[in-house]
């Protein structure tokens, strides 16, 4: 049934091509993958306006080096939502080869104008309340709906089209005219409907009626434990579990991020233990799998010379978290052998990894994401603003490590033996 060519694994395989073909989860994922840079350099900043070492903190307390490294995180992390509605927007438009600049202005028009103002002594503003965390899921629909309905006007000619003289640039700018004028009008009438009712505004009722929700679902260890069995899995049939489950690490986890990354900024108490940052402190050990235990067992205390050379080919790589090279080399995938500890590992460091930081031991995350960064344990931890989280990520070493040994062993003799005969 497991067989590569088995009925089983070509279904899976359908599925897997089906999710891939929506549309949406393409868009959604693009967009906001490429809002992580943003996420890392405010992380980067919080980090160094915050960091937990008392001397530090006088020094740049003192000098007014704190207010300016606050500053990063404040214009990023803080004003996520904002960067996210313009990211997707473009993702969505330039997908359909459509000039991408005027509907992701507009798609920022859109959401400030359904943003609920604040006033203080007759002075109207904008709070950065909902320009963070909390206004997340408003930014993904209106991106997706001035998206599509940008896409769709110009795709159907509904534009104001300008004498075949006028130049290309100048007639390109005013063919999203019309488009924009309903775009802006549809978002005053969304501001206007929701202002009647008792929440106030779109963001207080998709916060209340969908974002948290979801958020309270996600925000828990056994969410994240079957997010992380489901990825295991997929990846012993040799699917890219990391890939297929994307949209939900993004869209449910991310927040819950960036909440840290906000309170982490202010210098407040961390909201959350679950999110994407602790998942990938805890599981990302060597790479998915938390394989660098294995990496380190074959490089030094292997006895076959095709585990030994390719431990030491992949450790460079695995120390950055990089560790396919191993998965395809050993090989993993389809390998009954070593799917326990494949699969049982990561699961066993986020269930130790939140009970050490339940209870003290150690803080939560900030919230850095680092999804994708080539970054060795232990740094990961000080990127998530504590030592602590560094030896707590070499603790999981020692615990993947003595995970897989058994099965290393077994394979290794195997091997060994193998070669042995060959030789005579």
């Amino acid at each position: 049934m497991f067989r590569a060519d088995g009925r089983f694994i070509r279904n899976l395989e359908k599925i897997n091509a089906k999710l891939d073909s929506y549309t949406f989860l393409k868009i959604l994922t693009s967009g906001l993958t490429m809002i992580l840079p943003v996420i890392i350099v405010g992380a980067f900043s919080s980090l160094f306006a915050n960091f937990p070492l008392n001397s530090y903190q006088n020094f740049i307390s003192e000098h007014g080096i704190k207010t300016i490294f606050s500053m990063g995180g404040q214009f990023s992390t803080s004003i996520i939502s904002l960067i996210a509605v313009i990211s997707i927007t473009y993702t969505y438009v330039n997908k359909y080869d459509i000039h991408s600049i005027i509907p992701s202005i507009i798609s920022v028009i859109a959401f400030l104008i359904m943003t609920p103002l604040s006033i203080i002594e007759e002075v109207s503003y904008i709070g950065f309340e909902w320009l963070g965390s909390a206004g997340f899921f408003v930014a993904i629909l209106t991106a997706f709906a001035v998206g599509g309905i940008y896409t769709k006007m110009i795709k159907n000619n509904w534009i104001l089209k300008m004498p075949e003289a006028v130049p290309s640039m100048v007639s390109q700018s005013f063919a999203g005219l019309f488009p924009s004028a309903v775009i802006v009008t549809l978002a005053m009438i969304v501001r206007y409907l929701f202002s009647l009712t008792s929440f106030g505004s779109i963001h207080q009722v998709i916060f209340t009626i969908i974002q948290t929700p979801i958020t309270n679902i996600g925000n828990s260890l056994w969410a994240l434990l079957l997010i992380t069995l489901l990825s295991r899995l997929l990846w012993m049939i040799g699917i890219h579990g990391m890939l297929v489950l994307m949209p939900i690490l993004l869209t449910v986890f991310m927040p819950l991020d960036l909440q840290n990354l906000e309170a982490f900024t202010n210098g407040d108490p961390l909201p959350n233990i679950v999110g994407l940052a602790f998942w990938i402190l805890c599981t990302s050990i060597g790479g998915g799998g938390a394989t660098l235990g294995l990496n380190i067992l074959m490089a030094f205390q292997s006895k076959s010379k095709q585990y030994k050379t390719l431990g030491k080919l992949s450790l460079p790589s695995g120390i950055f978290g990089i560790n396919e090279p191993l998965i395809f080399g050993i090989p993993i995938v389809f390998n009954a052998l070593y799917a326990i500890p494949y699969i049982i590992s990561p699961l066993i460091n986020l269930v130790i990894g939140y009970f050490v930081i339940k209870i003290g031991l150690a803080p939560a995350p900030s919230g850095a994401s680092i999804l994708g960064m080539p970054i060795p344990i232990f740094f990961v931890g000080l990127l998530q603003g504590s030592w602590k989280l560094g030896v707590l990520q070499l603790f999981f070493l020692l615990i993947d490590t003595i995970i897989y040994y058994p099965f290393f062993k077994v394979a290794d003799d195997a091997l060994y033996e193998e070669e042995i005969s060959n030789e005579n």
